[in-house]
């Protein structure tokens, strides 16, 4: 192993061997000499103005410009011309640097080295990718958590006891839910809600998509771990990273809770909810699945793949013209409308220079 690493034969490297052991020689003196020099005193460094003049730049800009753009401001005000990696070494030896802006940076490094390593890790911390909401049953699943006030505040002022958690699973494909309503918000609930929405699937989950709540974390993590389902993270305070289980729940606001769906106790809610779960995946229409219940669009998938392919793509170029539609719609369209503005602008700029 060792002649296949340096490039020669084992029996040259044997005689190699034999020599410096019978003459007592070291095998390292076989080492290329280091080229770093040994005194490093006679190197040419900046003044002591220059370095007063970096970090007057760095404090001018409240510590915000980087290496680059001193440098740039350095050679533009004073003919200094610096490389940018030497105002780099200058603001850490003199502790310009801000320790939150470099753990920011050595975390992205992390994330890219994470996103290098998805078929090792099955955990990133960044939104699922788009190809895969759209792909097969169970391809995505994306859950949330909604606080379900309950009917008599318990304890005014303490939030998390005067709520039900209603733990929602939803396929993004499909559209088919889950929903899990605990008394726990914390993992030990969410994981008890997931294990109860894994059995009511018709389908194995392949990734599942939350946000970065606590309840996410821990105990819930390792039972995703078990299951091998690889666990996407949305970026914080991103709810559109996680946009179909959102619009799900204001579905059930507009349509269930504002109407009636709240109840007295935990065990009524717990029906209510499961009555609406049936309602939800195997009565209501959806505009997104062609007017099919989730069921219904389901064993149309398992029957006819390509018809639901088509029905999912016919609603994303609907999405897509509506948002060129809406962008369209805040624009001053009119010739003559941009012309009197134009017109406006001309005025008030000449007015403000003859004054």
């Amino acid at each position: 192993m060792s002649a296949k690493k340096i490039g020669i034969t084992r029996e040259w490297l044997s005689k190699i061997k034999n020599k410096f052991e019978k003459e007592n020689r070291d095998p390292r003196k076989l080492e290329p000499i280091p080229k770093a020099p040994h005194n490093r005193d006679n190197r040419n460094r900046i003044s002591k103005e220059v370095e007063k003049k970096i970090l007057k730049i760095r404090d001018e800009s409240e510590n915000i410009w980087g290496k680059v753009k001193i440098a740039v401001a350095l050679e533009r005000d004073y003919k200094i011309k610096i490389n940018p990696n030497t105002v780099n070494k200058y603001l850490h030896k003199n502790k310009r640097i801000n320790p939150k802006i470099s753990l920011k940076n050595s975390k992205a490094w992390k994330a890219k080295i994470t996103r290098e390593k998805m078929d090792i890790e099955l955990r990133v911390k960044y939104r699922p990718p788009k190809e895969i909401k759209d792909y097969a049953p169970g391809a995505l699943v994306e859950k949330d958590m909604k606080y379900v006030p309950k009917y008599k505040q318990e304890a005014p002022g303490k939030a998390g006891e005067n709520f039900f958690n209603q733990h929602t699973e939803l396929c993004s494909f499909t559209r088919i839910r889950a929903i899990g309503l605990k008394l726990d918000g914390g993992a030990l609930g969410s994981t008890d809600a997931h294990i109860e929405s894994a059995k009511k699937f018709p389908f194995k989950i392949a990734c599942e998509n939350t946000d970065n709540g606590s309840e996410n974390n821990g105990v819930f993590r390792g039972q995703l771990q078990e299951d091998d389902v690889f666990h996407f993270y949305s970026n914080i305070d991103t709810p559109i990273d996680n946009p179909r289980v959102e619009r799900s729940h204001l579905t059930d606001e507009l349509e269930f809770y504002q109407r009636g769906g709240l109840k007295r106790t935990f065990e009524e809610q717990k029906q209510a909810l499961e009555e609406w779960e049936y309602f939800y995946n195997c009565k209501r229409p959806h505009q997104a699945l062609g007017y099919l219940t989730p069921m219904e669009f389901h064993d149309l998938w398992k029957e006819n793949p390509e018809a639901a392919y088509k029905i999912t793509r016919k609603y994303q170029a609907y999405l897509k013209k509506q948002k060129i539609r809406l962008a369209n719609a805040r624009r001053i369209k009119k010739r003559e409308q941009i012309e009197a503005l134009m017109k406006f602008i001309d005025a008030k700029l000449k007015d403000k220079k003859s004054t």
